[in-house]
């Protein structure tokens, strides 16, 4: 389940029609601190606002009828209990295995193998996808680049054979990187579809991973494959007009074929289909030479040099370009495995418990109040309209509201210089408690999101008016401020948990992946108070 987990929400949010980020879902998956379990996958739908709902529902016809028409269920199968996609058509249920593959059953075969668990999602209009930089620019660029190839090619020659032979080379190298990707342990749609659903007979990784597989060291299957179609197409482009050493370089390389071949028949006992899929290539194109009976026939010196040149030049780039792509690949492992690290609420819970708590309560007061007012879980957020750190934190606010409203009493409390009473800072906050206070929460929300993004004061003033009671809110904000310098709270902006301060070795945007566990935390103290 660990490495399709992934896939299966891929699927559900496809078949769903509910757009994503493939890379960002993956990352939130597998840095879930429960990956790879049920709750990392509602997680992550949280994460990204998409509603859900996980449950155990009865086992029969009639729960099915209620049910929508595709969701991940857990089915009972040759290797035990298993996460699946399943979608019904008409009668009929089709299974989207982890493996790949497709399965029609009936209704009565489905209810055999339901366990009764279920995770269903619904599309909404308030789906968040994380922002990224749009690839129209390279699409463009390899498309220009495609166009132009094309053209040069046409031009040179008419022979279908050369124009073969050179896009065989391009396939070659796009499989060859599938290889490398799965050598690596990164997901990609071709090993999808060649090496999922490891068997008896079939296994890309325990070829791909055999001591066997590096010809030489620090040379693997996938280096010289990617050497060699990379040659094999910049060489079949620059002399496609007179393709000798390009089709002589397919016969020689058949031999190689052969190896492959009997290596994974006879010592590995087991098949990569992608490894036989370059073999395939290499085969197709070594009949182009055969049929149209061209070879090297004599000796040209410019024909090896330019070989040499070509060769020498694609193994010094391949020899620069491989050692980043590990790197970045480890720095993405090491990534996810350091957010899921850090996203661990048994850690969290620990930093937090080390700072003393401090009373967070007034008596009769008029300050802000978000979220739930009758939550166990208090989060009081001091902070100042006019700081420049604050801006995030309130984004924060924003977000875990839309979120979590329901389940976290937010309690924004300003500390600002009150000794100036014309100043913006005095003129602002008692606005802002007087909209609250006014039974505006809504409007005191958007009128924080407002001055905190935009910060134009007189524009903000504009809009919301200034406070008709200025002396009775300045009084609370002079409490407020009281309270701070009690509790040595000297800069903002500062959030406390429950009277606890937030822990500093944490990132305050990490808030929101514990709001969770905080609450089931405060039920449990309180219920044991």
């Amino acid at each position: 389940m660990k490495n399709s987990l992934s896939s299966l929400v891929e699927q559900l949010l496809r078949k769903n029609k509910i757009s994503f980020d493939k890379e960002e879902l993956r990352f939130q998956i597998q840095s879930h601190p429960s990956y790879p379990s049920l709750h990392a996958i509602t997680g992550v739908l949280d994460h990204f606002n998409i509603e859900n709902v996980a449950a155990d529902v009865p086992v029969n016809s009639e729960t099915l009828e209620q049910l929508p028409s595709c969701y991940i269920v857990q089915v009972n199968d040759s290797t035990g209990q298993n996460l699946t996609v399943v979608e019904k058509k008409k009668s009929d249920y089709i299974l989207y295995t982890t493996e790949g593959k497709k399965e029609k059953i009936s209704e009565e075969e489905f209810l055999k193998k339901f366990t009764g668990i279920i995770v269903a999602v619904e599309k909404t209009d308030t789906i968040q996808t994380s922002k990224k930089t749009s690839k129209i620019p390279q699409y463009v660029g390899f498309g220009i680049i495609s166009m132009l190839a094309v053209f040069l090619v046409l031009k040179t020659t008419g022979s279908v054979f050369s124009i073969s032979h050179l896009l065989l080379s391009i396939v070659g190298i796009v499989v060859s990187v599938a290889i490398l990707k799965q050598e690596l342990g990164l997901q990609t749609s071709i090993g999808d579809a060649f090496c999922s659903g490891a068997d008896d007979k079939k296994d890309c990784d325990a070829v791909l991973t055999s001591k066997g597989a590096e010809i030489i060291k620090g040379y693997k299957l996938s280096d010289f494959s990617i050497l060699y179609f990379s040659t094999l197409t910049l060489l079949t482009f620059l002399e496609i007009a007179t393709p000798a050493v390009s089709y002589t370089l397919s016969l020689v390389a058949v031999p190689i074929t052969l190896y492959s071949i009997y290596y994974q028949y006879a010592v590995v006992k087991k098949w990569c289909l992608l490894c036989l899929s370059i073999v395939g290539l290499l085969w197709v194109q070594a009949l182009i030479p055969i049929l149209t009976n061209t070879y090297i026939s004599s000796f040209v010196p410019s024909d090896y040099v330019v070989l040499a040149i070509i060769g020498t030049s694609t193994w010094l780039g391949w020899s620069y370009v491989k050692p980043l792509i590990s790197e970045v690949t480890e720095l993405r492992k090491e990534k996810i495995e350091g957010v899921k690290f850090k996203r661990n609420y048994t850690l969290f819970e620990g930093m937090l418990n080390k700072s003393p708590q401090i009373n967070t309560t007034f008596d009769k007061n008029q300050e802000i109040v978000f979220g739930n007012p009758t939550s166990n879980l208090e989060i009081v957020v001091v902070t100042n309209p006019f700081c420049g750190h604050c801006k995030p934190v309130h984004k924060q606010v924003d977000e875990i509201l839309h979120k979590y409203n329901d389940s976290v009493k937010i309690r924004i409390r300003f500390n600002i210089n009150t000794e100036d009473k014309s100043g913006n800072a005095v003129k602002v906050t008692s606005r802002l408690l007087e909209l609250y206070n006014n039974n505006k929460q809504k409007e005191c929300l958007e009128a924080m999101s407002e001055i905190y993004e935009e910060g134009n004061v007189d524009l903000w003033l504009k809009k919301w008016g200034a406070t008709n009671n200025s002396d009775y809110f300045l009084s609370e904000l002079e409490r407020e401020k009281e309270w701070c310098k009690n509790n040595a709270i000297n800069f903002t902006p500062e959030i406390l948990i429950n009277g606890r301060s937030f822990p500093k070795e944490y990132n305050r945007s990490d808030l929101i992946f514990f709001i969770e566990e905080l609450e089931e935390n405060s039920q449990i103290t309180i219920s044991k108070v």
